[in-house]
């Protein structure tokens, strides 16, 4: 069974009756048809829609590469902001910092963010959320679209380089900021910014993140949000999504056929140890919009 439940699981944590009898008849038929293979399974797609739970996760996957990280969060669900001033300094998150929705994925609001530059600003956070330190990297997010053993990388426009300060809050929804040719002021560096020379990415630590999250949480078809910070090199994962759309990848049918034949038969068409790479856009070229949406 190849689905895509992300948005019907996030309408069912919002308690949904629709989605929660759908989803009750979709775990009902799994459960009494055991051998039916599952693409992705359940546990995964649900964890990735926890945004604290995924970076919980990642935190706990990468705290021994040196390489690669998830930046530092915190969980906020009152209005106490002392209570919040607490919680961010003990998560050790710094400003400025991007407060994100709990829910990850699976509805339009889960795109829609701040960033906040001081304390002040804490108390226009929309509430739950994730408060996560946002880290420089040149206005260039990386995204990966990984089909099992095979993945491909996209170049997107991505929020400019932010420093803590007295700023007002920013509201921004992150979707419309990476979209094809956006102009958006958000997503273009200052000029103090942009002589900047920006590490270049290196297919073989994308090739690791990759192997490393199929391993922990046992799916194939995700989408992984990067950025690579400008002041040390260090690769953040930022995001992880079940089941992208895919929409600029190039024979998308047939490597999503080949990936369910290699699940469903014994020996496989495609070697599970043979990691391989497709870049559509590389950092040298003109930033460019693959038009897909792993949100």
């Amino acid at each position: 069974m190849l689905h895509k439940l992300t948005a019907l699981y996030a309408q069912a944590l919002s308690n949904d009756p629709k989605a929660l009898l759908a989803i009750k008849r979709v775990e009902k038929y799994i459960s009494e048809n055991p051998k039916t293979f599952i693409m992705d399974p359940i546990p995964g797609v649900c964890q990735l829609l926890q945004r604290d739970q995924t970076y919980h996760l990642l935190q706990q996957c990468t705290k021994e590469d040196d390489k690669v990280f998830t930046p530092t969060y915190a969980k906020l669900t009152t209005t106490d902001i002392q209570l919040n001033k607490k919680l961010l300094t003990e998560a050790s998150v710094t400003f400025p910092m991007v407060c994100k929705p709990v829910t990850g994925g699976g509805t339009k609001e889960a795109h829609e963010m701040d960033v906040v530059f001081n304390e002040a600003g804490i108390a226009e956070c929309t509430l739950p959320c994730i408060a996560q330190s946002f880290i420089n990297h040149g206005a260039v997010l990386y995204k990966l679209f990984v089909l099992g053993p095979v993945w491909f990388v996209v170049v997107r426009p991505s929020l400019k380089n932010f420093y803590a300060g007295e700023q007002e809050t920013v509201h921004f929804n992150s979707h419309h900021v990476s979209k094809e040719n956006s102009q958006s002021p958000l997503n273009q560096l200052d000029p103090g910014d942009e002589k900047e020379d920006l590490p270049k990415a290196d297919p073989a630590v994308f090739n690791r993140i990759v192997t490393v999250l199929r391993d922990e949480l046992k799916m194939d078809l995700l989408g992984i949000d990067v950025v690579i910070e400008s002041s040390t090199g260090r690769y953040g994962i930022i995001d992880v999504n079940a089941f992208p759309s895919y929409d600029s990848v190039p024979n998308l049918m047939k490597h999503l056929v080949d990936l369910l034949i290699m699940r469903m038969e014994p020996v496989s068409r495609i070697p599970e140890n043979s990691q391989t790479s497709g870049l559509l856009a590389s950092p040298e070229l003109p930033q460019e919009d693959s038009g897909v949406d792993t949100g």
